[in-house]
């Protein structure tokens, strides 16, 4: 049936062709038609075609261009506009996404730079353009203070960028110290003789110290001292020591040790020292002095030579007073003293006595 259809519809076919060649008239109707029809599809065609390939614009860097493509995928986009791309760059929207209405693709061409920072070496992706401009960025934490081994106004290349940066530190330190006190003694002669107290505990100080210090690459390299300010006094220690005294014209002076001595007097006389005037050593004691009142002449192995003493007679009716050991003698020994006067009168009215030696 279907056949016998398609065969009818042949002929009718055949026959309206067959009509409008041997009708002048139908010919030109006809071929009018065709045209029409002909003007209409390709209008339509046309505006199809205009209407499907989208304008496109890609920001490549500095570069702008403009695609007109029905592609719709980022990256058929680009292929297509023979634009080529590397793992390092950086494109918006995503190279496997869409395009949607008039987005615009962005290509970023970022630039490898290998920087050497506080002993690490980093590998960075950047889009600046100079190395000024990246460590204006302040990726890495430099600042204005650190050396750079580039011209900072260069610009990056592709590959192949190496900085090395020493960073500098300049800052204030501060440091605690102590100031540590000291101790003096005080004699009382009315504390038991020997016996140390401590009347008065000692407390350190304390002070801070101001630096400025210079650091390269965490390393200090400098040091300078600022100022000192200090925090608190030291409290210094007193220790009271009771010691033995006598009483000197209402004045308590501590001594030692007591010794109680035979003590007899000399001058420069011949009687005395066996010299003249204008001898050898004429006047001169053991110790190289010059014999005046106050000299005493001692046995060195009860009381050293340079010991200073105060002298009294054991009844406390004579006072020789403060004296030095500074000579020796053929007959002083042990607990012998031979005090010096000026004159041989005075030596004679001092005779032999019984003295108290106190060892200052």
């Amino acid at each position: 049936m279907q056949k016998i259809r398609k065969s009818i519809q042949e002929v009718d076919i055949i026959f309206i062709l067959k009509s409008i060649h041997n009708d002048k008239f139908l010919k030109s109707r006809f071929v009018f038609a065709m045209l029409l029809i002909f003007m209409f599809v390709f209008t339509h065609t046309g505006i199809y075609a205009v209407a499907s390939d989208d304008a496109v614009t890609i920001l490549d860097g500095d570069e702008e261009i403009t695609v007109y493509t029905d592609e719709l995928l980022v990256s058929d986009i680009i292929s297509q506009s023979n634009i080529e791309i590397s793992d390092s760059d950086v494109v918006y929207p995503a190279i496997n996404s869409q395009i949607d209405g008039d987005q615009s693709i962005i290509i970023t061409r970022l630039k490898k730079l290998d920087v050497t920072f506080e002993g690490k070496t980093v590998s960075y992706w950047t889009d600046a353009e100079t190395y000024g401009e990246f460590v204006e960025k302040n990726v890495i934490g430099s600042d204005a203070d650190d050396i750079y081994d580039v011209d900072l106004s260069a610009s990056l290349k592709p590959y192949g960028n190496e900085m090395n940066i020493t960073k500098m530190t300049y800052i204030q330190e501060y440091t605690y110290e102590a100031i540590p006190y000291t101790s003096s003694t005080v004699y009382d002669n009315t504390v038991p003789y020997g016996e140390r107290v401590v009347t008065t505990a000692g407390q350190n100080g304390a002070k801070t110290l101001a630096y400025d210090v210079v650091y390269r690459d965490g390393v200090e390299v400098s040091r300078t001292f600022v100022s000192e300010t200090i925090n608190s006094e030291p409290v210094n220690e007193v220790i009271t020591e009771g010691i033995q005294a006598i009483n000197v014209n209402g004045q308590m002076v501590p001594y030692k040790e007591m010794i109680t001595c035979s003590a007899t007097a000399y001058d420069l006389s011949f009687e005395s020292c066996g010299k003249n005037p204008g001898d050898p050593g004429y006047g001169l004691t053991a110790s190289g002095t010059y014999a005046k009142l106050g000299t005493v002449a001692v046995d060195p192995r009860v009381i050293p030579l340079g010991t200073k003493m105060y002298i009294v007679s054991t009844d406390g009716r004579y006072v020789y007073g403060y004296c030095t050991a500074e000579d020796t003698g053929g007959a002083i020994k042990g607990n012998k003293v031979d005090l010096f006067y000026n004159t041989r009168n005075e030596c004679l009215q001092f005779g032999r006595r019984n003295v108290n030696v106190y060892i200052l």
